[in-house]
């Protein structure tokens, strides 16, 4: 019987282990990102008072994760998946926990930048690992699952922080810093214990190392006999970027054009419902409550990824995106915008943005570029993600403030439809395509 390509080896203990650990990253990027939009409640009483002081605040782990993904990511393909992986979050566990101690808003910026270091070099490094040993035909699953992780770190943030703000009143921003270290310190734990990938491995030319992480793998699965993956040869360089340009183009505008409009919305949600007079608890349980489109877009995509496949989940995504935030936009220039209309205005975004862009976006770059270069493209499309995010953080306080909530839908709408064109345009079909 002729062996199978380790890419065809089916569903594991080991690969849904690795699926934990990958996904306590973007589950830690959900957690981390939500404490702002809550902590805002009080920050703005103190050392965030003014409009460019709260845009800078909420853009300063944004920065970090810039930096993280953009340099971190490059050395994961040339040093290892496994060696970065394993201690990347450390730096998000310390600074995080330092963020909740903070006096001043150069301090809180500073904290901020640096852990936001550690989450952008988890997402190069984690999807990788979660691409390259995930099976071929259910790949798309497995990362759609691994970026679903973001609205769970999200929710846990929220359930976490009533009781907080229960117990800690005006300290609550504090302690919700504070808690956020736990998580990193457990992941860290349980990586060290990951094989590191075979793909990565092949490329380096160490062939025994990786027949001996196929060999566990098979064997688990009860396969007789399976082969290490093939991968494409050439330079783990920058320069050898040049020839996937337009694919380049394509994977960080279109997750850039994402970027802005779902970090944007999402960082004032909970500031937005509570000006409408809400207490905290209700605008907690108001901003929870639009989980409930997130996780119906997230069962479309699962079930769909692999068969629709990903271009056109990204299509209709950004399409449907952008015209339901130009309807709420025309509707709120004709009546007042009150609660019901602003939530139903985020809720429609978030569920046509889930059903494409928000897991599509993560998942394009970690199966179109060959593994000497995948974690570097992968670090690259994320870091202008983050400038998306940073662009949305950074321009919707002041959106509201010098215009209105119409005019910053408007503007969010405008790159639902940049992401639509490039996606048309520049997107390649990747279902069930081995990796190279």
């Amino acid at each position: 019987m002729e062996a199978i390509s380790f890419d065809q080896i089916g569903r594991t203990r080991r690969l849904e282990v690795i699926t934990l650990l990958s996904s306590m990253g973007v589950f830690m990027d959900g957690y981390a990102l939500s404490i702002f939009s809550t902590a805002y409640l009080y920050l703005r009483e103190s050392f965030l008072g003014e409009v460019i002081l709260v845009s800078l605040g909420a853009s300063s782990i944004y920065m970090g994760m810039f930096a993280g993904s953009l340099i971190l990511g490059r050395l994961s393909d040339s040093l290892g998946r496994k060696k970065l992986y394993t201690y990347d979050l450390l730096l998000t566990a310390i600074f995080l926990a330092l963020s909740g101690f903070s006096r001043s808003f150069a301090t809180f910026f500073i904290f901020q930048f640096l852990a936001g270091i550690g989450i952008g070099a988890d997402y190069p490094i984690s999807s990788s690992i979660q691409a390259e040993f995930s099976p071929r035909r259910t790949r798309g699953r497995y990362l759609v699952f691994n970026i679903f992780s973001w609205t769970i770190g999200s929710l846990v943030f929220y359930a976490v922080s009533i009781p907080l703000v229960i117990l800690g009143g005006h300290t609550a921003w504090r302690l919700m810093y504070v808690t956020a270290a736990a998580v990193p310190i457990l992941v860290i734990v349980g990586r060290r214990s990951l094989p590191e990938s075979p793909y990565w491995l092949i490329k380096k030319g160490r062939k025994q190392d990786a027949e001996k992480v196929v060999e566990a793998f098979a064997q688990e699965a009860g396969i007789g006999e399976a082969r290490p993956p093939s991968v494409e040869e050439g330079k783990t360089s920058l320069s050898s970027l040049r020839k996937y340009i337009p694919l380049l183009i394509f994977t960080s505008v279109s997750w850039f054009a994402y970027d802005v409009s779902s970090y944007g919305v999402w960082n004032y949600t909970p500031a937005l419902f509570s000006g409408t007079g809400s207490s905290y608890l209700v605008t907690v349980l108001a901003t929870m409550l639009e989980e409930i489109p997130v996780v119906a877009g997230t069962l479309i995509c699962l079930y769909s990824v692999d068969r629709v496949g990903r271009r056109k989940l990204e299509t209709i995504g950004f399409g449907l995106a952008g015209a339901s935030l130009v309807l709420f936009s025309v509707l709120s220039f004709h009546m007042a915008f009150p609660f019901a209309i602003m939530f139903a205005a985020f809720a429609m975004m978030h569920f046509f943005h889930n059903i494409g862009p928000t897991n599509i976006t993560y998942l394009y770059p970690v199966e179109i570029f060959p593994t000497r270069i995948r974690a570097t493209a992968m670090g690259i499309s994320t870091a202008a993600s983050r400038i998306g995010a940073i662009l949305g953080v950074f321009a919707f306080p002041l959106l509201l403030q010098y215009l209105n909530l119409s005019f910053g839908l408007i503007f969010f709408a405008a790159f639902e439809f940049l992401g639509l064109v490039v996606t048309i345009i520049l997107a390649p079909e990747t279902k069930n395509r081995s990796l190279a």
